[in-house]
């Protein structure tokens, strides 16, 4: 550990005046009331999406099972859906508040709460930067009603666990920046990290800020005299030294050498929540759970990569700027993949992207600010970015959730050196911009009232997104409109051909009781995907349905193959071979289902061999029957009446 006295850093001051109001405490209350009243009208709204899945139909939730929280990994309440994820503080905040019962209303209460309370952490970050009253206050007001953050709020599983990780983010920031002569302040941001880990992976990026942080005041006025200070105040003459590149390689070895200690922390840090992770869920630090329907670069080369991520950066950039077309989903092909370097918008985003990073490195040791707020969007947005790392989304509003900050920030301080040279006037523009802003995110949250709302909106955003297609068809299918849910269906089959698509589509089909529509969805999804164990399914019943047991036959069997512990799979397969007319298939696979513990099945394994004639076989199936049902009685009286006749 190194001596206290070379962790003695402070912010550079805060030497530009802006129209700040008079009392301190104005501008934070400013801040968190608008944070909370923005989504005031979200607070009414349902469970929807992915809120079905990791709350509603969880059985780690349903049973409040505190314990399975920290030993598996995030979707574990839901089979099916494995991922690489281990998130168990946002998953325990899930239980705390299923206390009592499952209420959207304290879900919804808890998620914008956190928003405050994150808002109010950005604006402290803000101050603790060197940003003055005003441009901080800006900055925390366009971070607590900006559009783009309605997925965060007001989306409950959307953004829960964003919210946490980027809390514990900016708490951590804070705390580091005040750790000067503190151990303490310096502890408590390593507990904060590592809490931010167990809560979102994203949170990743507090060891970055740390290390940009310790060079934005370490290399301060490294880069010549009279630099600015970033709100445009002029420094005095830099400190005599050598000149050039020689001063400011030897600057940079002087911040590590005496800051590398401190970074130890941070990277022991994760190197422990790796560990547990490990340990407790037996999980990696990878996303997991990738296709190319919800990230197209899934499977893309390197080059394809960097020319989509030009195209997502400019999408970003107009989100901020304008954030008018909002969507819960950019999977395939909402943003389509990047073909060429000669597409226009790929041209813009990449030359955009990488003038903003060159100003953002050419800004250490001259403006000190700009490049601490740059870094809160250069830093986090590079796990995002789909060039580091591919994510299993290629693009979510959510992933801005800190990054915004950092455009929040410089956005303000820009505003600040406008109000010197053209007064009030420019802050009645910023009102109206933060006004303009929460109008949209008001009615950006009706958005999220049900799934139907959810879908539809996106949907129409993105005509080509073919996973929201898709799920407006299964929202529509849920409220019984199949006329309409069917052409949803075949809008996202137009888009692109799934499995899962062609098995809904079959199901809509079905209970139209159009079956041979319903048997031709159901063989395009097996078709797709031969391993599709529920679309053998349904093919089986619905030919059973529609007087075909062979057909259903063939459905049941693969269906059996792939499930082979299911005893309901081998029940049916019985049931079509019994009406195919191949009475001792059936009967084998009736005794499979009856092995697996189906009751029902031995009571048919009876009758099987009744119709075989093997009256002692079949007398002793149905006194096993009798033994083991516990159903409806009228079928224990069959069994009996069957005995008798046979014993006669």
């Amino acid at each position: 550990m190194v001596k206290r006295k070379s962790l003695k850093r402070k912010a550079p001051a805060v030497t530009a005046r802006g129209p700040d109001v008079k009392y301190a405490w104005a501008w934070p209350v400013l801040v968190g009331v608008a944070a909370f009243v923005v989504y005031v009208n979200a607070l009414a709204n349902g469970l929807v999406y992915d809120d079905q899945f990791l709350i509603v139909r969880s059985w780690i939730v349903e049973r409040l099972d505190f314990r399975s929280v920290f030993t598996t990994h995030y979707w574990a309440g839901y089979p099916g859906n494995e991922t690489g994820q281990y998130r168990p503080l946002t998953v325990l905040t899930f239980l705390l508040d299923a206390l009592g019962g499952i209420s959207p209303f304290r879900f919804h209460l808890t998620n914008v709460l956190l928003h405050v309370s994150c808002s109010l952490l950005a604006w402290l970050l803000c101050r603790r930067a060197g940003l003055s009253r005003f441009a901080a206050g800006f900055a925390g007001l366009l971070f607590a009603v900006h559009p783009i953050h309605s997925e965060v709020a007001a989306g409950v599983t959307f953004g829960r666990s964003d919210l946490l990780a980027g809390g514990f983010l900016l708490a951590g920031m804070l705390l580091y920046m005040q750790s000067s002569g503190s151990r303490t302040a310096y502890l408590m941001a390593l507990v904060a990290f590592f809490c931010g880990l167990l809560s979102k992976e994203s949170a990743l990026a507090l060891l970055g800020l740390v290390v940009i942080y310790d060079f934005s005041v370490g290399m301060e006025g490294v880069k010549g005299e009279n630099a600015s200070d970033g709100d445009g105040a002029r420094r005095g003459p830099a400190p005599a030294g050598e000149p050039g590149k020689k001063k400011v390689f030897n600057r940079i070895l002087s911040v590590c050498r005496s800051r590398w200690p401190w970074w130890l922390g941070f990277a022991g840090v994760f190197g422990i929540c790796l560990v547990v992770r490990g340990a407790a869920a037996g999980l990696g630090f990878s996303p997991g759970g990738m296709t190319e329907l919800v990230n197209p670069l899934y499977g893309a080369s390197f080059d394809t990569r960097i020319l989509t991520a030009g195209r997502i950066f400019l999408h970003y950039v107009m989100l901020l700027i304008f954030p008018w077309r909002l969507s819960v989903d950019y999977s395939y092909n909402a943003i389509p993949v990047a073909e060429s370097l000669l597409e226009p918008d790929v041209v813009a985003g990449l030359v955009l992207g990488l003038a903003g990073l060159w100003f953002w490195v050419r800004s250490l040791g001259k403006w000190p600010r700009l490049f601490f707020c740059g870094a809160l969007f250069w830093i986090p947005y590079w796990g995002v970015s789909q060039t580091v790392v591919l994510l299993n989304s290629m693009v979510q509003e959510r992933f801005l959730y800190i990054p915004a900050l950092g455009v929040f920030a410089i956005a303000a301080i820009g505003a600040e050196r406008l109000f010197r040279r053209f007064g009030f006037g420019v802050v009645i523009a910023a009102g109206v911009v933060c006004i303009g802003y929460a109008a949209r995110t008001a009615v950006r949250n009706e958005d999220w009232k049900d799934e139907f709302s959810l879908f539809s909106s996106a949907a129409s955003a993105y005509p080509e997104s073919a996973k929201m297609h898709q799920a407006v068809g299964q929202a529509l299918a849920e409220r019984g409109r199949m006329d309409r849910a069917i052409l949803a269906f075949q809008r996202a089959l137009s888009v692109r051909e799934e499995a899962m698509t062609y098995n809904n589509l079959g199901n809509a089909y079905g209970v139209k009781g159009s079956f041979e529509q319903a048997v031709a969805a159901y063989r395009k999804a097996v078709d797709l995907n031969p391993q599709y164990a529920e679309a053998w399914m349904n093919l089986g019943v619905t030919a059973m349905r529609a007087g075909e047991p062979a057909v259903a036959a063939e459905g049941f069997g693969h269906a059996a193959v792939l499930l082979p512990k299911k005893a309901e799979a081998h029940f049916n397969l019985g049931a079509a071979l019994e009406k195919a007319g191949r009475p001792e298939e059936a009967l084998q696979a009736y005794r499979r289902s009856a092995a697996l513990g189906d009751a029902r099945a031995l009571f048919n394994v009876g009758a099987a061999l009744q119709n075989l004639g093997r009256s002692e076989d079949a007398i002793d199936a149905y006194g096993a029957f009798l033994t083991q049902w516990r159903g409806d009685p009228r079928a224990s009286s069959e069994a009996r009446r069957r005995i008798r006749l046979l014993t006669e």
